[in-house]
């Protein structure tokens, strides 16, 4: 189907959201473009020290339309964060790049808190600055001790207008695999967005990678949108080319010939010629 080729989401650039809220939209594009770099050259075993790993400014510019000056700006930006580290090395001459996964993932974290964080009581906090302001005469200091033993739930009841915001409990995490563990809401957001089945592939990648290599994660839920999509999908195009492969060899062999029948006597013939010689 041609529509479904020209959408499908080989064609398109997938950001993080969180990321972009944390470095900036074209820092988030070259940083995921990164980590597929990474997985690629980790695949093939090919990293440098086990860590770096090589792409020119034309490949990424190539794969996410970022051009050379934008490139610049957002490798500052990632560079200053610290979230990679750049060299050059090699003949000729090439920038080798490394990924500061623990770095990567508090900053993931960090933004993902601050945006669910609790506003602040437009009431109290105006109450509180008043009191400040006027913190000379005795009625003030009054004031002052009843702000500050002002029950918050009580003064949301009389100041609906205010649409102020109590604090909601930290959702319990539970385990959906071995040593993965995730709240509700982060399990049901990866079957919303992958599917069920997709979902599944991706906790159990997860879960396999942290027994095999004795890894832990302050959220699994973000490791899983950091990098293990993307070496869920490398392995399904990985598996894809090598059906391929073995489609075109099994339809290439060469078909078999039945053996050629010969008369009676045919070899006596043959070995009499031979003898009188």
């Amino acid at each position: 189907m041609i529509v479904a080729s020209l959408l499908a989401s080989s064609s398109f650039i997938m950001t993080n959201k969180i990321l972009i809220k944390a470095v900036g939209t074209d820092a988030a594009i070259l940083l995921g473009e990164l980590c597929s770099e990474y997985n690629y050259w980790e695949q093939r075993n090919e990293l440098t020290n086990k860590h770096w790993f090589f792409s020119t400014r034309e490949n990424i510019e190539d794969n996410t339309g970022l051009s050379e000056h934008k490139q610049r700006m957002a490798i500052n930006i990632l560079l200053k964060m610290e979230l990679i580290e750049t060299k050059r090395m090699g003949i000729p001459c090439k920038t080798y790049y490394k990924l500061n996964e623990t770095n990567i993932l508090n900053c993931y974290t960090s933004t993902q808190k601050k945006l669910i964080e609790v506003p602040k009581n437009s009431v109290i906090e105006n109450l509180d600055n008043k009191n400040l302001n006027n913190s000379n005469t005795s009625d003030e200091v009054f004031k002052e001790q009843d702000i500050e033993n002002l029950d918050i739930n009580n003064n949301k009841n009389k100041n609906n207008e205010n649409h102020t915001h109590e604090a909601k409990p930290i959702e319990e995490k539970k385990e959906y695999a071995v040593k993965v563990t995730m709240t509700e809401k982060e399990y049901n957001d990866l079957v919303n967005t992958y599917g069920i089945d997709m979902a599944k592939q991706l906790i159990e990648q997860l879960s396999l990678y942290k027994q095999s290599k004795g890894k832990s994660y302050e959220s699994d839920y973000a490791a899983i949108l950091y990098w293990v999509t993307e070496r869920v999908h490398e392995i399904e195009k990985k598996d894809a080319n090598y059906k391929a492969f073995k489609n075109k060899t099994n339809n290439n062999k060469k078909p078999n010939f039945d053996q050629r029948e010969y008369p009676p006597g045919f070899f006596d013939g043959l070995y009499a010629n031979g003898i009188r010689k």
